[in-house]
């Protein structure tokens, strides 16, 4: 089968999220990762869970059912001890391992609902992740990281302030579904956080670059590829990058940063070479 570029899938209006999601863990981790076994273990979950769904239940019951099944049954359930281990953010180890942080469970959620016919789909609040199925005029919200449990606006709202310390009400614009880009978006930076976080420079580039295959005209990316490289001590490449960001956004806040506190540093290496 045909190696297909991350940049040609995420490009479009519309993908499938698991498989760009296996995509993004074959280009940043696992070189050699062919997507299709996964997707087949995303089939064949599919057809357990549907074994076991109570006869004759409706859309609501039917995707709080699925949340039961994935937690209880197969076992999916949130990395609360290693978070932070950027295997959780990979969908071939959440797969494997069964366990994951909100973001990869809930993309595992979704994709098992959408093969048993449930209008399902991820949810960005911000902090954490999460998943809805719209059941008629019901809109049904699970936390595939806390055991597929049963959400109301109200829990919504405690998750986001126990995540990120807003404490003003709920935005209804936070239910709506994800789209697909938002998603990888996320995920990304989820890594590019978790690298940066343990000094793993060069996983953290390989996400800055995904980030700008995905992003190109984003001039934030050019400037934390610049300053990985400055901190790397690869100050040709660094140099290239910060020039090019200063261009693309000459009066923001950052770029008057990096003229005054690097310029001499960058003046010093070009006399020295």
């Amino acid at each position: 089968m045909k190696r297909e570029a991350f940049v040609d899938v995420v490009s479009q209006p519309m993908f499938d999220v698991p498989y760009a999601a296996l995509l993004l863990a074959r280009d940043v981790a696992y070189p050699d990762l062919r997507p299709e076994p996964y997707l087949a273990q995303l089939d064949e979950l599919s057809r357990a869970a549907g074994a076991a769904m109570p006869p004759s239940s409706g859309a609501a019951e039917r995707a709080v059912a699925l949340a039961t099944f994935l937690a209880a049954d197969a076992g999916f359930q949130g990395n609360i001890v290693a978070y932070a281990d950027p295997r959780n953010s990979f969908l071939n180890d959440v797969l494997e391992q069964r366990q994951g942080i909100p973001i990869t469970l809930s993309i595992v959620y979704v994709a098992v609902a959408r093969r048993l016919g449930l209008d399902a789909s991820g949810v960005g609040l911000p902090g954490h992740f999460i998943a809805g199925v719209q059941a008629g005029a019901e809109r049904v919200l699970l936390d595939p990281f806390h055991g597929g449990v049963r959400l109301s606006p109200a829990d919504c709202q405690r998750l986001v302030q126990e995540t990120v310390g807003y404490d003003g009400p709920l935005d209804p614009v936070w239910l709506e579904p994800a789209p697909p880009q938002a998603i990888l978006l996320r995920m990304l930076n989820n890594l590019r956080m978790v690298y940066l976080q343990v000094g793993d420079w060069q996983q953290a580039l390989v996400v800055l670059k995904k980030l700008r295959e995905m992003q190109p005209e984003e001039p934030a990316h050019l400037r934390d590829i610049g300053l990985i490289h400055y901190h790397h001590g690869t100050l040709y490449a660094a140099a290239h990058y910060l020039e090019a960001y200063l261009e693309h956004d000459p009066d923001s806040p950052a770029a008057m940063a990096i003229r005054q506190n690097l310029t001499a540093d960058f003046s010093r290496w070009a006399r020295q070479n």
